[in-house]
């Protein structure tokens, strides 16, 4: 094997070591001191691949138009956005991400509060609208709990409950596989922001940055996935199959390299 492929192999290594990492913080099961060793310990190991990386990453060069503004990008965000090499960083990342929402779509699944009834998310809502008489409520966004309390008046949580599900093992799997990841990470903050929005905390603010790094770099996140064969195909709806001149190397492939 030559250099190249060592190095990518062994940041991929890295990379699931880190988001095991990740794993182990996010267990309620474990203790304080092994939660806090092994965040730290994980994003380490995140911005020390990182380093490594972008040593030998050669960025591509844009020439701003009159209506930007002429500021070179730093060459590390650059590299986290397009380079090839910043494949096997996000792949910890990604495996965590699908195993957290993958996880609680099927623990829904199986439940017919949530796949038949509805009654689960109709229980969520009317906590989270409820207002004590002392103390502050779940929902502290007046709108927020207005938009809650109408899908309730309606009974929406019949049908919503199902989406939520959906949701939840769609967005897990385009992160295992590294599908339309972009989309992926963007109805995950969504989902977490809902989540948040209803008084509920959990692991949503670390799934929200984690969520925010891969839609950060959504091009690289999918080169080691379904993503490398799907987007030269289907494009982007902003942008449409890009057919590039002749000897021309692509924007999102200025990582350097072959695969």
């Amino acid at each position: 094997m030559d250099d190249r492929t060592i190095r990518r192999l062994g940041a991929a290594v890295v990379a699931l070591i880190g988001g095991y990492l990740l794993y182990v913080s996010a267990d309620p099961a474990n203790g304080f001191a092994t939660v806090l060793l092994a965040f730290w310990v994980g994003v380490a190991l995140f911005v020390a691949v990182g380093i490594f990386l972008v040593r030998t990453y050669q960025p591509g060069v844009d020439a701003p138009s009159a209506d930007e503004v002429d500021v070179r990008e730093w060459r590390f965000v650059r590299f986290l956005r397009y380079g090839r090499e910043a494949a096997p960083l996000y792949l910890g990342l990604r495996l965590f991400l699908a195993y957290e929402w993958i996880q609680a779509g099927l623990h829904k699944l199986s439940d017919p509060g949530w796949m038949q009834t509805g009654q689960a998310l109709q229980a969520y809502w009317q906590r989270a609208v409820a207002v004590p008489a002392t103390g502050s409520a779940p929902i502290v966004y007046p709108a927020y709990r207005a938009f809650l309390q109408f899908m309730l008046d309606n009974g929406w949580y019949t049908w919503y409950s199902k989406v939520i599900v959906g949701g939840e093992l769609l967005i897990g799997l385009g992160f295992l596989f590294g599908g339309l990841i972009g989309f992926a990470a963007f109805f995950a903050l969504l989902m977490n922001f809902a989540f948040l929005f209803a008084g509920s905390t959990s692991s949503n603010p670390t799934l929200i940055i984690l969520e925010v790094l891969v839609l950060l770099g959504w091009r690289a996140a999918g080169w080691w996935g379904v993503d490398r064969i799907l987007l030269p195909r289907i494009g982007t709806p902003w942008g449409g199959v890009r057919s590039a001149p002749a000897g021309a190397v692509p924007q999102g492939a200025r990582g350097g390299g072959g695969a």
